[in-house]
């Protein structure tokens, strides 16, 4: 079978020792990646990712532990020098590390508070860090992939404890992946290094503990595993993954694209609040009978000035590289 193999590959899991991240690097260890497991900070400098790390070991792979989190200063070099010690290069990283919501979280209206600080901390600004670290080993080796592991909760859900109210430090610190992910991206493409955001749907310790005894826990376990959501990551992992800078929902064995979308809109130069009213369905877009937003290519075509525009760029572009 030509199946997808991540042999010699060198793999970094933040968060990798419990719930998805786990699942993550047994998977790309399956598959033959060396991996580097990150796991939650402890101040004995020792946790479960040793464990981990043993497991996969015994089972015939390569790994090591490494213990920190990802937000502390001088984590995320740590972590990188450790893989270039024990492995020589850094092909792979999966930012999973994460934090959950204490209590009955930040329900909105709320300010900006340390618990807000603290969920950014980890999930953005650990993020970006473990990215710094990695790229000049991903760019001395011809190239990488980046996969960011984020939340639907980011883009709006609604919570499943209504007396927990609408959120906004996990869904907030979350959502900054989108942008972090584009960015990379873009700045990764001279050195083939690829960027790309999963939003994982799992059933994981934390969950089954948060919805022990419910009927909701009985309905997700049987459908949301980890195991498929780890398959669709190791894909992303690969070489000849050919997207960067995209967005995927996966969940037990579903994987989608996630767009950030357009409507054709409504169009006038001298615009008046009334024209706005009288015309907003344009703006909020018509959906047709297949259940989609309809009429967007056929605009584009029609529209002189958007072809007019295609045609400076152009032009633009073979100046650029005329210079």
């Amino acid at each position: 079978m030509n199946q997808v193999r991540l042999d010699s590959k060198v793999a970094i899991v933040t968060g990798g020792a419990t719930g998805i991240g786990l699942g993550i690097v047994r998977a790309l260890a399956e598959r033959g990646a060396k991996l580097v497991v990150n796991g939650n900070y402890r101040e004995s400098g020792i946790g479960p990712e040793a464990e981990v790390a043993q497991q996969i070991r015994d089972s015939g792979g390569e790994a090591i532990g490494v213990n920190g989190a990802v937000h502390h200063e001088g984590t995320a070099d740590k972590i990188a020098r450790a893989a270039i010690e024990a492995f020589g290069a850094i092909d792979i990283l999966v930012n999973n590390a994460g934090v959950g919501v204490r209590g009955r979280g930040n329900p909105l209206p709320c300010p900006a508070d340390a618990a807000v600080q603290e969920q950014i901390d980890v999930h953005c600004y650990g993020a970006m860090n473990m990215a710094a670290a990695v790229w000049p080993h991903m760019k001395a080796g011809g190239g990488g992939a980046i996969i960011n592991v984020g939340s639907i909760a980011s883009i709006g859900l609604q919570p499943m404890v209504p007396s927990h109210g609408w959120q906004a430090a996990y869904p907030l610190a979350k959502a900054s992946l989108f942008a972090l992910t584009r960015q990379m991206a873009g700045a990764g493409m001279p050195n083939n290094i690829k960027v790309n955001l999963v939003l994982p749907r799992a059933v994981t310790p934390l969950k089954r503990r948060n919805l022990a005894g419910s009927k909701l826990l009985e309905w997700q376990a049987d459908r949301l595993q980890i195991e498929p959501l780890a398959h669709s990551v190791v894909w992303m992992a690969h070489p000849d993954f050919p997207l960067s800078g995209q967005f995927f929902s996966s969940a037990g064995g579903l994987v989608a694209r996630v767009a950030i979308a357009e409507s054709p809109g409504y169009f006038n130069p001298k615009l008046t609040p009334e024209d706005l009213r009288d015309n907003f369905d344009q703006v909020t877009g018509v959906v047709g009978a297949d259940g989609y937003l309809s009429g967007f290519y056929e605009l584009l075509d029609q529209d002189t000035e958007h072809q007019h525009l295609v045609k400076l760029y152009e032009e633009y572009e073979k100046t650029r590289k005329l210079t």
